[in-house]
């Protein structure tokens, strides 16, 4: 039985971690997604308030996440946040006023290349396309629970997210989407191209619109319900 794991934080890495569950068909996972425990678990986890862009970014993404970089000259969580807090900052104005999936893509693809940048002359090394965007994309999940939003933008925001990619809302597609010849161990380093990350969200997208739920309600059912 899946429980909504309500804990401190988004894609927390704990001891024994649950392995990814890859569900059998898209009628199941169309199924799972509009569920009432899946529902309510989104409601739930979009409730909880944030004061600020600071307690969004620090509360998006989990400490234990970054242990993924290893071998850097500087702390990568410290890196990371330091961009996110100044990038989401500098264009709040912007991400709150979209209200169309294009230039919702356009925005989270200009902050992926930016944190890409970034990351490349802070820390001399590589983030990665995907693995950027799963950053980002757990940043702008946290986003839609700022205070100061009014609940048309907030509502619009959550309908506009897109989902990390990680071994959970990856592997949950194996059966689903052959054709993006997912491997059973696969991470978020999986997802190299624009392109790549594109088709996955596309997918999502349609099977979400299926169930009549917002895209974002997989990654609560992936990882949030799984944990």
């Amino acid at each position: 039985m899946l429980t909504f794991w309500q804990g401190a934080s988004h894609h927390k890495e704990l001891h024994h971690m649950p392995k990814p569950y890859e569900f059998g068909t898209e009628a199941e996972l169309v199924q799972r997604l509009g569920d009432t425990n899946t529902v309510s678990a989104a409601k739930l986890f979009f409730a909880q308030q944030s004061p600020s862009i600071t307690h969004v970014v620090e509360t998006g993404v989990a400490g234990n996440t970054f242990r993924a970089f290893r071998n850097l000259p500087v702390q990568p969580s410290v890196t990371f946040r330091t961009w996110a807090t100044n990038y989401v900052t500098r264009t709040i104005h912007e991400l709150s006023a979209i209200s169309d999936c294009q230039s919702y893509a356009q925005y989270v693809h200009d902050a992926t290349n930016s944190l890409c940048e970034e990351w490349r002359r802070i820390t001399g090394s590589e983030m990665g396309y995907g693995r950027g965007a799963k950053l980002f994309n757990l940043v702008l999940k946290k986003f839609a629970c700022l205070s100061s939003l009014s609940e048309g933008q907030r509502s619009t925001l959550i309908d506009l997210q897109h989902i990390p990619l990680d071994s959970y809302t990856i592997i949950g597609l194996r059966a689903i989407a052959p054709e993006f010849f997912i491997p059973k161990n696969a991470t978020m380093k999986f997802v190299e191209t624009p392109a790549q990350y594109a088709d996955f969200q596309a997918v999502i997208r349609e099977i979400a619109n299926k169930a009549g739920v917002p895209p974002i309600y997989y990654d609560v059912l992936a990882w949030n319900m799984g944990h």
